[in-house]
């Protein structure tokens, strides 16, 4: 943090002790911003106190809480985590009873986990579709569900805030301990999560946002960048500030970026263009050989020193898995998580546990910490210490009973039958054990642009460039020979947040023909995006 010497538009947001909105572009040192603003207001407070920090993915949150303690400093009662285990941890496990029967071992678990007769309980209201005012409609749900000792996690939301409403106790317990609450990418924020959000500003604690509307892409989990532009327009209650300067990409890149968005953005003459495009004959295939070639090539060229600062970004996954076939350099391919059929509690716990054997830089203690909610015994805490540590050092051979143990004391109970019969297929099977690897340091980065967000990288192979893939289409009936886009704006984000990971330059990619997930060949028309407002990126023609 010593290091860190704001600008003149940082340092207004790093001052500024009201409500607030920050507009942050990428690259613009919004997490060096949120730190320096948390550990200003940590150090004016009781040592019972705190802030509450609360980041899209459980990386970011790691992030923004190791810069906040650096140098040892003491955060004191703060809480740095995703939305959902702040609902879960500070308001629905120790205050939902107080409300509503609640079976002896709560836990959480999708729609499709509940029990036949709970899911019966569900009004004709979709769960997207509820707001505060139709919660009334849910109670019997959320009773039945909670009854039977399960927390649905789609209305993990909904049931929060309805126990802030409702309980006394809670709204205390949030006053006296938190004196702010920051919520970073908040163009992601669903409904509830919004209407929390505005619940604890009323309670008095000042509230913070940070967020980029043009770095919207989740609207499939009913994710929307509206509840951002209204805290950001007038008269909202909420001090707006722009951080726009982008310290990460080139500027040639940078250019490129904003000009897709905005076709008066001025271009600054460059001879030093870091943007470029190549058109590969053939499809992804082709693509993952022609890439053999070029990503050495323009390493080299870059002077970028490890492969783990490149990164392949496709639209699908498929396309991902087909480069990374015909590759042949040492990558790492992000996939999803092998676990399929588990509860989701269990799978988040075995994932926890892999990823604690397979990435030398993780401690015990957040699974620890976590622990401490089951108000395990000194000699219990020991115990699982010990289990822990055995998941990390045992054999092979020894890994899945291994497992076993160290997830019965952290669920209070075996796991299911189902779960522990994964589980086991899982530890038998090295490639799927491989998902929980850390990349190493010669390992190009293969992976979809949605997991790509927050990420940076030196190189950037941007890949899936096509028409009907990047903006997708519609074909409603009587539209024959219309090109119709669906939600071409959250298309255009995704090829921005693209572009944008890119630190010294970016290529993008497509290619004559392309397969499609059905495993057919298409022909590979250029996306719409590509030449976009005059954009114009250097051919390859090698």
């Amino acid at each position: 943090m010593a290091n860190f010497t704001p600008n003149p538009q940082q340092d207004q947001a790093i001052q500024c002790l009201s409500d607030m909105v920050i507009v942050a572009r990428p690259g613009s040192g919004k997490t060096s911003v949120l730190s320096r603003k948390i550990r200003n207001l940590v150090s004016e407070l009781r040592p019972y106190q705190g802030i509450i920090a609360i980041s899209f993915t459980n990386k970011a949150s790691d992030e923004l809480a190791h810069r906040c303690k650096a140098d040892a400093f003491d955060v004191k009662h703060s809480f740095f985590d995703t939305i959902d285990e702040f609902c879960l941890r500070e308001i629905v496990f120790p205050f939902v009873r107080q409300l509503m029967p609640v079976g002896a071992e709560a836990k959480t678990a999708k729609l499709r986990e509940l029990p036949a007769p709970v899911r019966l309980l569900l009004p004709a209201t979709p769960i997207q579709d509820a707001t505060v005012a139709s919660t009334d409609e849910f109670l019997p749900f959320l009773q039945g569900a909670l009854a039977q000792g399960f927390v649905p996690l789609e209305a993990l939301g909904m049931l929060s805030r309805h126990v802030v409403d409702q309980s006394l106790a809670c709204q205390k317990y949030l006053m006296a301990r938190y004196r702010a609450v920051f919520i970073d990418e908040y163009q992601d924020s669903g409904y509830f999560q919004h209407e929390l959000f505005l619940k604890l500003k009323a309670l008095g604690l000042t509230a913070v946002a940070v967020g980029d509307g043009d770095q919207s892409i989740y609207a499939f989990a009913h994710k929307d960048p509206r509840y951002l532009l209204e805290l950001a327009a007038p008269n909202s209650g909420f001090t707006c500030f722009a951080i726009t300067t982008n310290f990460r990409s080139h500027p040639s890149i940078n250019d490129f970026a904003l000009r897709l968005l905005d076709p008066n953005h001025p271009v600054a003459p460059t001879h030093d263009m870091r943007v470029f495009i190549k058109t590969v004959d053939g499809n992804q295939l082709a693509v993952g050989t022609w890439l053999k070639t070029a990503i050495p090539h323009l390493m080299a060229h870059y002077q970028v020193v490890s492969a783990n600062k490149v990164a392949i970004l496709c639209r699908h996954q498929h396309s991902a898995r087909l480069i990374a076939d015909h590759l042949g350099l040492t990558h790492h391919l992000f996939e999803e998580s092998p676990f399929e059929t588990v509860p989701l509690v269990e799978s988040s716990l075995f994932s926890d546990l892999l990823r604690l054997r397979y990435n030398t830089q993780l401690t015990a203690e957040p699974l620890v910490e976590k622990a401490r909610a089951l108000k395990l015994s000194p000699l219990e805490l020991r115990a699982l210490r010990r289990a822990l540590l055995r998941c990390r050092t045992c054999t092979d051979d020894e890994l899945f009973a291994s497992m076993i143990d160290a997830a019965t004391l952290l669920l209070g109970q075996a796991p299911s039958e189902v779960g522990a019969m994964e589980l086991k297929n899982v530890c038998r099977d090295a490639a799927k054990l491989r998902w929980f690897h850390s990349p190493s340091q010669d390992a190009i980065q293969i992976m979809t642009l949605h997991k790509a967000k927050g990420l940076e990288f030196d190189l950037v192979f941007h890949a899936d460039l096509y028409d009907h893939v990047i903006p997708t289409r519609r074909y409603p009936p009587g539209t024959f020979g219309q090109v119709i886009f669906e939600n071409e704006k959250q298309c255009l984000n995704l090829h921005y947040v693209g572009i944008t990971r890119a630190v010294k330059a970016c290529v993008l990619i497509t290619s004559t023909f392309r397969i499609n997930g059905k495993g057919e060949q298409k022909d590979g028309s250029p996306s719409q995006f590509i030449g976009r407002n005059g954009t114009a990126a250097t051919p390859i023609s090698w």
